[in-house]
């Protein structure tokens, strides 16, 4: 793993360590930790989508949007169920995913998930190779808590809740906030003002 790649690991670790003083609620000093690591991660060299580490990158991305995001009825120390269309999304740095912590919960990475188990998951991620797909999560998800992540054009726009994109060289994300309401879910409001595009 490169060094830019490094640095991002450490500071979802300091974020993890920050929440889990504060289960409920955020304190001042730890949400300025966790909006200065998104800005690093938006606006850091080390997260150029020309280097190697850009799976990487974008798995730390995914990780980040993750926690934060609060699921209703979600049981305490019940895993987080991270599922994926495809049999090996970015290039295998999801499944690096498996077993991290958020809060008190795991996450459980189920890769090559069929259309027909998507609402059994908690966070359900597409990339390129599902485009033919794409349809399909409107339609199988509707009004379902489950956190829709893609990876490929037209995501957020086609009803995804929060869709990675490249501009300038460097990995940024759009979110689609009427989605992430009408399923329930509540993504964290200093995530959303570092969005490049919030649909409302």
């Amino acid at each position: 793993m490169t060094q830019p790649a490094l640095a991002m690991v450490n500071l979802l670790h300091r974020l993890h360590r920050l929440h889990r003083l504060r289960r409920d609620r955020w304190t001042r000093s730890g949400l300025m930790a966790c909006v200065c690591a998104l800005v690093w991660a938006l606006a850091a060299p080390g997260v150029r989508a020309q280097t190697a580490s850009e799976a990487a990158v974008k798995a730390g991305f995914v990780y980040n949007f993750i926690k934060f995001t609060q699921w209703p009825g979600l049981r305490e120390g019940t895993p987080i169920r991270l599922c994926a269309a495809s049999a090996r999304p970015l290039d295998g740095q999801l499944s690096l995913l498996q077993g991290r912590s958020v809060g008190n919960r795991l996450l459980e990475v189920r890769l090559a998930t069929p259309a027909t188990d998507w609402r059994q998951c908690d966070v359900l991620f597409l990339d390129e190779e599902d485009a033919d797909r794409l349809s399909l999560v409107s339609a199988r998800l509707v009004r379902a808590p489950v956190l829709t992540l893609g990876d490929l054009p037209g995501f957020v726009d086609a009803g995804g809740m929060i869709g990675l994109r490249v501009e300038a060289s460097r990995v940024r994300f759009d979110v689609n906030l009427n989605s992430a309401q009408q399923s329930g879910l509540v993504l964290n409001s200093q995530m959303l003002k570092l969005a490049g595009r919030v649909v409302q």
